[in-house]
């Protein structure tokens, strides 16, 4: 019963970006980690969507997405390991990890969203 209508972009990527290096290979590596945090996130909702629906099939549908999301995460984190190598990318993951903590807890109540 809600109309869809045009959303105001989400704030969270950009300012997550702003940690990004901007030297090679550091800025790919950041880039990668990153998009492997946001895939993460998007887990989350996924997961909470599947728990609280009632509709077999629209759960079956968010589970069958959080897969791929889990999917793309591993993704990213794997190739940024080949990259870096694993200590590198655990230390680098939770230094990005903290300063995505920091921009969650500026979004506003109401931005929590999927990406498309």
């Amino acid at each position: 019963g809600i109309p869809f209508k045009r959303q105001k972009p989400s704030p969270y990527a950009g300012m997550l970006l702003t940690e990004v290096r901007a030297r090679e290979p550091d800025r790919l590596l950041d880039t990668l980690l990153c998009l492997a945090l946001i895939e993460a996130r998007s887990c989350e909702r996924m997961q909470l969507l599947a728990e609280n629906l009632d509709d077999p099939e629209l759960r079956d549908l968010y589970r069958g997405l959080l897969a791929s999301e889990a999917r793309h995460h591993r993704s990213y984190v794997g190739l940024a390991e080949e990259i870096a190598g694993k200590q590198t990318v655990r230390e680098r993951l939770a230094a990005l990890a903290e300063h995505e903590a920091g921009v969650l807890r500026q979004m506003p109540e109401d931005m929590p969203r999927m990406h498309t």
